[in-house]
């Protein structure tokens, strides 16, 4: 805990390790159920996520990391406006999305001679490859919004906040929203020809674990730091030095960061608790002034500028 020393109970130090693991178990096994009750894969998600939702918020409460980020720092009202955001987009963009899908798995298919998906496989297996193979086009679609400007401009709305918690993790502009979970997220798998029920328990192990990416919890995930980007790995993602923050792009898990090399996690120090945008703090914090921030992204930059230039003379 952030805000000072004490003795740790026993029963803190238990939960610090099993929420993360617990926490996917139990929404896998709940979503099993579910579909095995006769409930549809695509529908098994939202109930589960919010229920995990809350309880992350919960657990913030119970075991905190840093309690300064309990304050609101004007933050609450837009983060609590971007949650539908992220129920709303990705299902507008699926017309597209099937048309790419269609076409591009006939092609596929059609390359490949046949079928390109091991459906015959057990469906654990074949979720843990659908989880690596989602992932990595996660992770690219994430870099690649830190390198171009264009994209940068899109995901800054995401690394405003000057606080980690729970709730931010709905934070992001629209239209990244559209293109990360909209159709990068949903339309790679698709084109393999991934079934409903895999899909769906890929979704609910990812989900279950990235309601903990923004969590104000200290967790501890031991060789698990390996698997997944939460915790200390994404409050480094969120550090105000760019040089930091260009780091752990994976959305749920950091295998391809490791891969890749950017996986940063020193072990001689914390993350900050200082989040936000170094030299971007005229950033605005409303919502439609943030969706409108691509369009007057020079404006921002001469207003931060100018800000830093006051401060620097009083």
């Amino acid at each position: 805990m952030r805000d000072g020393v004490r003795h740790e109970q026993a029963w803190e130090g238990v939960l610090s390790f099993v929420l993360v693991p617990g926490t996917v178990a139990v929404g896998v096994t709940a979503a099993v159920l579910m579909m095995d009750a006769g409930t549809p894969p695509a529908a098994v998600a939202l109930p589960i996520s919010v229920c995990a939702l809350l309880f992350v918020g919960l657990m913030e409460r119970v075991l905190p990391w840093n309690r300064g980020w309990f304050q609101n720092q004007g933050d609450l009202l837009t983060d609590l406006l971007y949650v539908p955001t992220q129920v709303i987009i990705p299902p507008l963009c699926a017309p597209l999305a099937v048309a790419i899908t269609i076409a591009s798995a006939d092609c596929l298919s059609s390359l490949m001679g046949g079928g390109v998906w091991p459906t015959a496989w057990p469906v654990a297996i074949q979720v843990v490859l659908a989880t690596i193979v989602r992932e990595f086009f996660d992770y690219w679609g994430h870099r690649v919004m830190h390198k171009f400007d264009w994209l940068w401009r899109l995901h800054a709305t995401h690394h405003q906040p000057g606080r980690v918690y729970f709730l931010n993790g709905t934070r992001a502009h629209p239209l990244e929203v559209a293109l990360r979970f909209g159709f990068i997220g949903v339309i790679p798998l698709a084109i393999l020809g991934v079934e409903g029920r895999v899909l769906a328990l890929t979704a609910i192990a990812a989900l279950c674990a990235d309601v903990y990416q923004h969590a104000n919890i200290a967790i501890r995930l031991g060789p698990l730091s390996w698997i997944y980007s939460i915790g200390d790995a994404h409050r480094w993602h969120h550090s105000r030095e760019r040089g930091e923050a260009d780091t752990n792009y994976g959305n749920v898990y950091l295998f391809w960061d490791a891969i890749f090399g950017t996986r940063y996690l020193p072990d001689d120090r914390e993350p900050p608790t200082d989040a936000g945008i170094d030299g971007l703090d005229a950033f605005p914090s409303n919502i439609l002034a943030q969706w409108i921030s691509p369009l007057r992204w020079q404006t921002i930059l001469e207003e931060s500028q100018s800000a830093a230039s006051r401060d620097a003379t009083h």
